[in-house]
């Protein structure tokens, strides 16, 4: 007689499941760089929601749909009751799905400050078995890091992981040999972001994303090969520019060790 096994089987770990929300102004590469994440969730087969608030730049709508598996019913209004309401929805969505989540407030105004404040964000997450990630965007401008220090500096986005993307793709320099950034690597209020635990990753720039967007294709589509809008392909020297971008992101996030702090 076979005797049955005295241990019991290893019990199976939870799902990761992280919350990032994007900082940073308008046009800053936020709603790309969250729109990223999603999508290397998603290949990962990762559970994840693409909670697209911004009443500016629908990107991450127009990506991940409301109506379909990733996306999120969008806020009627950009009043701070009506996003206050679609982020508990938002929060509870995700919860009963086990799910990550990447939440796009836009950029520029104090409601998502007001938000995660005045909700103790963090500390909800936490509870509830998601960690929070805050991710904040700027350009090379110094008014794009002055925006991005003054709320870091504010603490309404505390008791979370941070990290701050450099995004390279918006120096209106045509010269790359420069470092966009060296001016802000000497501030010594980076160096305050930096001892707090603020993590830097550069998001680098892919310089063929103005074809990209003259043929009316995002940058997913281009990787996935499919065809534009009139039946014709991308032209291939974009494609291969593009999936290098991606990779060098990708290399650049894991480099730092934060990968897991991602959907």
């Amino acid at each position: 007689m076979t005797e049955k096994p005295t241990t019991s089987p290893a019990k199976k770990e939870p799902p990761r499941r992280r919350a990032i929300w994007r900082i940073g102004r308008g046009r800053s590469g936020g709603s790309l760089g969250l729109a990223i994440f999603v999508y290397w969730a998603i290949q990962a087969g990762r559970d994840v929601l693409a909670a697209d608030g911004d009443p500016n730049n629908p990107m991450l709508s127009k990506l991940y749909p409301p109506d379909e598996k990733h996306g999120v019913k969008r806020p009627a209004n950009a009043e701070l009751e009506e996003s206050k309401l679609w982020l508990a929805n938002t929060l509870a969505q995700a919860l009963e799905h086990n799910a990550s989540l990447a939440i796009d407030m836009g950029g520029g105004d104090r409601v998502s400050e007001e938000l995660a404040s005045e909700s103790h964000l963090a500390d909800f997450l936490k509870a509830n078995g998601v960690n929070p990630t805050f991710a904040y965007f700027t350009g090379p401008e110094r008014d794009d890091f002055d925006h991005v220090y003054r709320i870091w500096k504010s603490a309404a986005f505390k008791d979370g992981d941070s990290i701050l993307f450099l995004n390279e793709g918006l120096f209106r320099s045509s010269s790359r040999s420069t470092d966009p950034f060296l001016w802000l690597k000497e501030d010594p209020r980076l160096a305050q972001m930096e001892k707090a635990g603020v993590r830097l990753i550069v998001f680098p720039a892919l310089t063929c994303m103005k074809y990209l967007e003259a043929d009316d294709m995002n940058v997913f589509d281009v990787v996935a090969g499919k065809p534009k809008a009139d039946g014709t392909m991308v032209n291939p020297l974009w494609k291969h520019m593009t999936v290098k971008w991606l990779e060098a992101f990708q290399h650049n996030i894991k480099e730092e060790g934060v990968a897991e702090w991602l959907p």
